[in-house]
């Protein structure tokens, strides 16, 4: 009987601590979520707006996920933009950093609408990629980090309307 004790338990231990690891995963899952904001420019490149509202992220944040689709081309499209949204990410927390301290944010890409077109634009930053510079050559990159694709025309519409984000 004692044989079979010692077994039993270990199973039950193994049971138990296998059933809480879906919220720990969770959490850390959570937890590694960098925070970022955008900040929106005009034709000429001067700030119109700061966007940080969590809400109106999400908002930009999934317009600019229908311009990322499969159909982009390499390169810029024709024309000049009309608006730039410059996403911003705050930096990776590195082992002994104090979780709570504030850290700086970095300019990861930069999505750009066009007036009477449908095209959107964006072009991830090689600066961005500096720590895989090493496995990677990023210099001479930019044709290869700039990618355009039409996108629908509600999306595009709703790009060039930065002002609905502002007041959020």
């Amino acid at each position: 009987m004692k044989r079979h004790i010692i077994p039993c338990i270990l199973s039950l231990t193994l049971l138990l601590t296998a059933c809480g690891g879906e919220q720990a995963a969770a959490d850390t899952a959570e937890e590694a979520v960098k925070d970022h904001y955008y900040q929106i420019l005009d034709a000429a490149g001067k700030e119109l707006y700061t966007v940080t509202d969590s809400g109106a992220v999400a908002e930009i944040d999934a317009l600019i996920n229908k311009a990322g689709g499969e159909n982009a081309d390499h390169g810029n499209a024709e024309g000049d933009p009309l608006y730039t949204y410059v996403y911003w990410q705050e930096t990776t927390l590195h082992a002994g950093e104090d979780p709570d301290a504030e850290r700086e944010y970095l300019e990861v890409f930069r999505t750009q609408v066009r007036q009477g077109s449908n095209a959107v634009t964006t072009e991830v930053l090689s600066d961005t990629l500096e720590g895989v510079g090493s496995f990677v050559g990023v210099e001479g990159l930019g044709g290869l980090l700039t990618f355009t694709a039409e996108v629908p025309q509600e999306t595009a519409d709703a790009l060039r309307d930065p002002a609905q984000f502002a007041g959020a």
